[in-house]
C-alpha cells in the first residue's frame, strides 16, 4: 500500500458516523494513528514502532482469546461491526431491514466498505515500505492457520448487513446467548449448557408443551409465561436450556435472574424491552421463605401489574415446590381472616403462570429406560443385567430414580 493509498483510506475513515464506536476501540486507535504517522510530512518512526509494538501485542492477545491465529486484523474489525450498537443494527434488529431508509443502509454499507480497507491493510507491509522497518507480522500465526469464516464486512449489499443484525441481534446479545443478572447489569455466559433435547430421555409430553409455547412466542403469537414444577433431577433446568439451544438462532435469549434479583426485575424488564431479539427471564430453582416479599413483585410482573409484560419477554420458572412459598404451622395460628388472606396470597403466585408443567420422578421402568437409551449413546459396555443391577445400586446410593441420577451414573461408568 503507498502513501497515497494510506492517505486516501485515512480521509475515508474521518467519514465513518455510524460505526463512529469502533473508530474509539483502543486497538483500532492505535492502527489509525500509525496510518496518519505514515502519511505525515516528518515521520516520527520512533513513535510508530511503538504503536506497532502495542498493536502488535493487542491483536496477539485477540487472537489467543479468540482461537484465530488467521487474517486476525480483519477478524477483530469484523467482530466490532457484528456487536456494534448503532442506530443502524439497532434498528434494524428490532424492526427488520425491509423497514431500514435505504439512504441509512447504503451509508452503513459505505461505512462498512471503509472498515473493510482498514481490515486489509498489511501494516507490516507497510511499515517494510515507507520505513523499510522489518518487523514481524501478527498474520497466519499458524502455518496451517486457514479461513473459517464468514465476514460481515465482506457482504456485497447492505440488505445482507440489515439481515445479519436482524437475525443475530447486536451488542453482547449478538455474542451471547445465555446471560445472567450480576451487579445491576447484564452478563453474558461464556460457557452455556449446551443440552439438547436429544439429551433428554423421556418426558416428551412435557418437553412438547414447552417447546410449542416458545414457538408461539417466537413467531409473535400468543404465549404464556411458564412454571415447570416437579422433584429434584427431573430435568426441570435442562428443559428451559435445551429450549435456548433449540431457538437461540431465530433470535431467543435467555436471561437467568436469582430469587435475590427480583427487585431488579422491572429494570431488567425495561432494558430489554426496547431490544428486537426475544427473551425468557429463567427463573431457576424457585422458592420463598415465609418472611420473604420477593415472591409479591413477580406476581405482580405476571399478572400485569400497572405495566404489562412486553411482547419479547417471557417468564419461565422451575420449583420443587408446587406453590413455591414455604408454610408453617405459624400460618394457621393467627386470626382466621388473617390467615386465609396470607394463605390465598401465597397460593396465588403459583396461578399466575400461563402454563404448568408438571416433572414427576420415573418409576422403576422409566428409570431403566432412560439409563439404557444414555448407556447407548455413549457406547457402554456392559451387558443389560448389569447395566440395570449397578443403576438400581447406583439410585439406591444417590438420590433416588431420576433423569439426574442416570446421568451421573451413566457418567460415572464413562470415567471408569
Amino acid at each position: 500500500m503507498t502513501k497515497e493509498h494510506i492517505s486516501k483510506l485515512t480521509e475515508d475513515l474521518k467519514n465513518i458516523i455510524i460505526y463512529k464506536n469502533i473508530m474509539k476501540d483502543a486497538t483500532v486507535d492505535k492502527a489509525i494513528k500509525i496510518l496518519n504517522l505514515l502519511v505525515s510530512e516528518k515521520v516520527d518512526e520512533g513513535k510508530v514502532y511503538e504503536l506497532y509494538s502495542d498493536l502488535f501485542s493487542d491483536l496477539s492477545n485477540y487472537a489467543v482469546e479468540n482461537n484465530v491465529y488467521s487474517e486476525i486484523w480483519k477478524s477483530k474489525i469484523d467482530e466490532l461491526a457484528r456487536v456494534d450498537e448503532n442506530i443502524f443494527s439497532m434498528l434494524t434488529e428490532k424492526f427488520g431491514q425491509d423497514s431500514i431508509d435505504e439512504t441509512l443502509k447504503m451509508a452503513a454499507k459505505r461505512e462498512l466498505e471503509y472498515l473493510k480497507k482498514l481490515s486489509e491493510v498489511d501494516f507490516a507491509d507497510c511499515l517494510r515500505k515507507c520505513l523499510t522497518f522489518n518487523v514481524i507480522s501478527w498474520e497466519h500465526l499458524l502455518e496451517s492457520s486457514e479461513r473459517h469464516r464468514q465476514y460481515l464486512i465482506d457482504c456485497n449489499n447492505a440488505d445482507d448487513v440489515a439481515k445479519y443484525y436482524r437475525e443475530n441481534g447486536c451488542g453482547i446479545y449478538g455474542v451471547y446467548r445465555a446471560f445472567r443478572w450480576l451487579d445491576g447489569k447484564i452478563v453474558g455466559v461464556e460457557n452455556p449448557d449446551p443440552i439438547e433435547f436429544e439429551d433428554l430421555v423421556g418426558y416428551e409430553d412435557e418437553h412438547r408443551i414447552v417447546i410449542d409455547n416458545t414457538e408461539r412466542f417466537l413467531r409473535g403469537l400468543p404465549a404464556s409465561n411458564i412454571l415447570l414444577y416437579g422433584d429434584r433431577g427431573t430435568g426441570k433446568s435442562s428443559t428451559v436450556k435445551a429450549v435456548l439451544n433449540m431457538y437461540y438462532k431465530r433470535g431467543l435469549r435467555l436471561i437467568e435472574v436469582s430469587r435475590q434479583d427480583l427487585l431488579d426485575l422491572n429494570k431488567i424488564i425495561s432494558v430489554i424491552s426496547k431490544r428486537g431479539l426475544m427473551f425468557i427471564l429463567f427463573l431457576d430453582d424457585l422458592s420463598f421463605e415465609e418472611n420473604e416479599t420477593e415472591y409479591k413483585i413477580l406476581k405482580s410482573t405476571l399478572e400485569g401489574g400497572i405495566e404489562k409484560l412486553p411482547a419479547n419477554v417471557l417468564i419461565y420458572a422451575t420449583s420443587n415446590r408446587r406453590h413455591m412459598i414455604k408454610e408453617y404451622l405459624t400460618d394457621n395460628v393467627q386470626s382466621e381472616i388473617h390467615s386465609l388472606d396470607t394463605k390465598q396470597e401465597k397460593l396465588s403466585l403459583a396461578d399466575r403462570f400461563g402454563i404448568t408443567v408438571t416433572f414427576q420422578s420415573p418409576g422403576k421402568e422409566e428409570y431403566l429406560k432412560i439409563v439404557e437409551s444414555l448407556a447407548q449413546k455413549y457406547h457402554i459396555d456392559l451387558d443389560r443385567d448389569t447395566l440395570i443391577r449397578e443403576s438400581m445400586r447406583w439410585s439406591s446410593w444417590h438420590n433416588g430414580m431420576s433423569p439426574r441420577t442416570a446421568r451421573q451414573f451413566i457418567d460415572h461408568l464413562r470415567t471408569c
